[in-house]
Formats: structure tokens, sequence, C-alpha cells
């Protein structure tokens, strides 16, 4: 299951910082909403359900779309763990 890292600050307009590198980032509000997810502790599933019932996506695209995103968090260091689970 992914985790957003300790060191890692999100404010509630996207505003990503990490206090141990002191690098920033903006997500944009879709990003915002599955890292939002993903800090409740929703796994891959229930953050696709979660869009699925929201939003006019198809689950292959969503897919292909979250897996980039988590592969970019991953990049950046924020967060930890497997994003397919």
């Amino acid at each position: 299951m992914l985790k957003i890292k300790n060191n890692i600050a999100i404010s509630d307009s996207g505003f990503v910082f990490d206090a141990r590198t002191g690098d920033s980032f903006t997500l944009n509000t879709t990003g915002l909403e599955i890292v939002q997810l993903i800090k409740e502790g929703k796994d891959y599933q229930g953050v696709l359900q979660v869009f699925l019932d929201k939003y006019e996506v198809d689950p292959e695209s969503f897919e292909r779309y979250y897996l980039d995103f988590v592969a970019t968090l991953k990049h950046m260091n924020l967060i930890e763990g497997n994003g397919e689970d």
C-alpha cells in the first residue's frame, strides 16, 4: 500500500513541501485528490472507485494516469510502497 512520507507537508491548495530536502512542488486538483485519498489509506482499488463514481473516466485510462502519477511521486521521493496494491 502507498504511504505519503512523514516529512512531506501538503496544503489544501496542492502545495507540497519536502522538509528533508527543502524541495517544493504543486499538484493539480486531480493529483491533490489522489494524494488525499492515499493519505486516507485508500489502495488503488479504493482510489479507482472514487474516480469512477465521481468522474466520467474509464478504468483503463485512469490506471495509466494513476500509475504514471505514482511513478512521478516515487521519483520525487514523496511516497513509499507499491502503487498497484
